[in-house]
């Protein structure tokens, strides 16, 4: 059975849908510096383990984590410069920079703000942001 219209509206949704398809692939392509991340740039993602000790006004500018899925640490500086992502919790989609690390621990420079209101287990991801950025 086939009504007056229903071939057009199906074209037209088609249609439709190609169109917003094709918008959505073009936008996520931009060539605007910093919207790309090369999928070649080291990242890890991690969960805090410990909160880092307040500086005298109270604010927070380190903590200790656990890399997922990996046995190793970071190594010492490993991840200076590197810019880290709050992935979960209050913090979530808070961005930081990376002023040092030893071992499991990871403080923050003061530029972006101090990590007051992260919670252990709330996870995070680190990505080296700078192509061919050799380690400090």
């Amino acid at each position: 059975m086939n009504f007056p219209g229903t071939i057009w509206s199906m074209r037209l949704a088609l249609l439709t849908a190609t169109l917003l398809l094709c918008a959505t692939v073009a936008l996520g392509h931009e060539e605007d510096e910093g919207s790309h991340v090369d999928s070649a740039l080291k990242r890890y993602t991690g969960q805090i383990t410990a909160l880092g000790r307040p500086d005298g006004r109270g604010d927070i500018y380190s903590f200790r984590a656990k890399r997922m899925y990996a046995e190793t640490q970071f190594g010492p500086d490993e991840l200076r410069g590197w810019r880290l992502t709050i992935l979960a919790g209050k913090r979530y989609a808070n961005v930081f920079e990376v002023s040092s690390n030893s071992g499991d621990e990871i403080a923050v420079t003061a530029d972006k703000g101090p990590l007051n209101g992260i919670k252990v287990k709330d996870v995070f991801v680190v990505e080296n942001m700078r192509p061919g950025a050799a380690k400090h």
